[in-house]
């Protein structure tokens, strides 16, 4: 058992999973593309054997950890993938055809700095999603004020609320707002406050907090990840923070610096 659970976490095992995973990418695609039908077959043929190599590898996975192989939500997504992969893709079922390719996205799960920047994106949805309402209410504030001014002169643009959310989510992506801007613009003078209040506030602002949430919790993911490796490796760590530490390791080295001036002038 232990000889199986050395195989399948091993170096070599890993890189050959994940060589078949791209291999069995570039398939994928080329089923997609115009080929003779003898290419077609043996492309179905290279990806059975592919899927074939997943399943034993998920077997060979709960061979050697059990019931602990569920634990990890990584397998799990892992376990998902390839099932949905075995069910047949024919009659009311032959929609899960297209979802062959989620087997693409096993490479996040082999990959550990791929797996690193999926956890930080999961770390960083509640505070995304405090960001998101914030800018949702921007939005129908500003959406309101939009319709109730300009509503009038420039009804493509700010016909209905519909129509406005989507106008201001092109204004919040700079794309094309000098357009849209120039031609309420003409008919009003003093609407650019309107649209300079609202990209500050929106694309400068709000989404610039969004990012540094996410840059947090990459930061966060990847501390946590030092962590598992150094646990691995007979180093445990604390749960102090980046920053206690590094105070407690100031305190030290301060505390060293004092002994050592006292030992300097007793001599």
């Amino acid at each position: 058992m232990q000889t199986v659970s050395n195989f399948v976490n091993g170096a070599v095992f890993q890189r050959f999973v994940i060589g078949v995973i791209l291999f069995n990418a570039v398939i994928l695609g080329l089923i997609t593309t115009n080929v003779s039908p003898e290419t077609l077959e043996l492309l179905h043929l290279l990806d059975s054997i592919c899927l074939t190599i997943f399943v034993a590898e998920i077997a060979l996975k709960l061979v050697a950890n059990r019931l602990d192989t569920f634990r990890d939500p990584w397998n799990v997504f892992d376990i998902l993938v390839i099932g949905i992969a075995l069910l047949p893709a024919s009659g009311a079922l032959s929609v899960l055809r297209a979802l062959r390719v989620l087997r693409v996205m096993r490479l996040v799960t082999a990959v550990p700095s791929m797996r690193r920047v999926i956890t930080g994106m999961f770390v960083a949805i509640p505070g995304g999603a405090s960001v998101a309402a914030v800018l949702l209410v921007m939005y129908y504030v500003a959406a309101i004020v939009g319709v109730t001014l300009f509503r009038t002169d420039v009804p493509e643009h700010f016909g209905d609320l519909g129509t406005t959310f989507f106008t201001l989510f092109k204004m919040m992506t700079l794309e094309g707002w000098p357009d849209i801007a120039g031609q309420v613009i003409a008919k009003q003078p003093h609407s650019w406050i309107f649209f300079v209040v609202f990209i500050i506030f929106t694309t400068f602002t709000t989404l610039n907090l969004l990012f540094g949430i996410i840059v947090d919790a990459m930061e966060q993911a990847k501390e946590v990840d030092i962590r598992e490796k150094m646990a691995a490796n007979g180093i445990p760590m604390g749960d102090q923070s980046a920053e206690v530490r590094l105070a407690v390791m100031e305190g030290e080295l301060k505390a060293i610096r004092l002994a050592m001036d006292k030992l300097a002038s007793k001599a």
